[in-house]
C-alpha cells in the first residue's frame, strides 16, 4: 500500500498533523568537545547515530530499541553503564489510538530536516524499521551501504542467538543511496528490519503497547540492544 504522504514535508503539511497530539519527535545531538591538541574529538561516539523513522504506533518497539541502542533506558532515560558510549538519536512517533500507517514515509523519502541533520552529521547510522512476518520468513533483516557494519551486525546478532541475514530483496535491501540511513557522512548506513513476532517478543506478554513497552522491556530485549551497541562500538 502506498504511502498516504510523499514526504515528512507534506505530512507536516497537513493541518490535521498536530504535534504532540497525532505525532512526537525526540531526538538527541551530543555535544562535540576537544580538549586535547591533536586530538580530532574527545568523545568520538556522538559521530554515531541511531534512528527510528516509524515509531510510536507506526512500527512498534523501534522507539524503545532506538533509545537504549543509543544508551538510555526507554522509561528513565538513565544513561548505560556498559561503557560504549552514548550516540545522536533521532525518533519520530505515531501517537494515535489507530490509523497509524498513515503516518508512514518510507526511508526514500524522509526529509525531516532534523532528522537528515542528525545523520549528515554522522560516520555511521543504524535505522531501525519493522516488516512484515511474511517477508520476514523467520529472520531479521539487515540492508544498507555499509558493508563493514553490516557484516559486524549480523556477526553480533548471530552471537546473541538472535535470527538474521542480509538483505537481498531490492525493496528491504536499503542499498538506495536516497535511504535516509545511507545520508551520512560517508554515504552509507544499515537499516535493521525486524518482524511483528519478534519485536512484540522484547516486551513482556500483553505489554506491547505503546503505553506500556518503554516499562516492559526484557531479556530478549536486553540482548538484542547488547548485540547492536557491541556492533556500533566495533567501529569508527
Amino acid at each position: 500500500m502506498p504511502d498516504k504522504y510523499p514526504s515528512m514535508t507534506a505530512l507536516y503539511a497537513d493541518p490535521v498533523n498536530v504535534e504532540g497530539t497525532t505525532y512526537g519527535k525526540r531526538w538527541k545531538r551530543h555535544e562535540w568537545i576537544q580538549l586535547v591538541e591533536a586530538q580530532a574529538t574527545d568523545n568520538p561516539e556522538t559521530e554515531k547515530t541511531v534512528v527510528a523513522i516509524h515509531g510510536g504506533g507506526i512500527e512498534g518497539g523501534t522507539s524503545e530499541i532506538a533509545l537504549a541502542v543509543a544508551g538510555y533506558d526507554p522509561a528513565t532515560f538513565a544513561q548505560a553503564g556498559d561503557g560504549r558510549g552514548f550516540h545522536d538519536f533521532w525518533i519520530f512517533e505515531g501517537l494515535l489510538k489507530s490509523g497509524n500507517n498513515d503516518l508512514h514515509v518510507t526511508s526514500t523519502n524522509y526529509d525531516d530536516p532534523i532528522a537528515l541533520e542528525l545523520v549528515r552529521n554522522a560516520r555511521r547510522c543504524i535505522s531501525l524499521h519493522g516488516f512484515s512476518d511474511s517477508d520476514a520468513g523467520g529472520s531479521n533483516q539487515i540492508g544498507g551501504r555499509d558493508a563493514e557494519l553490516k557484516s559486524i551486525v549480523l556477526e553480533e546478532l548471530t552471537a546473541a542467538g538472535i535470527p538474521a541475514l542480509l538483505a537481498t530483496n531490492p525493496g528491504l535491501d536499503g542499498s538506495d543511496p536516497a535511504n535516509i540511513c545511507n545520508k551520512t557522512a560517508g554515504g552509507q548506513g544499515v537499516q535493521l528490519e525486524m518482524g511483528p513476532s519478534f519485536r512484540a517478543s522484547l516486551f513482556a506478554p500483553g505489554c506491547n503497547t505503546r503505553e506500556l513497552r518503554k516499562t516492559n522491556t526484557n531479556a530478549e530485549f536486553s540482548k538484542l540492544v547488547a548485540a547492536l551497541r557491541k556492533a556500533l562500538s566495533r567501529v569508527e
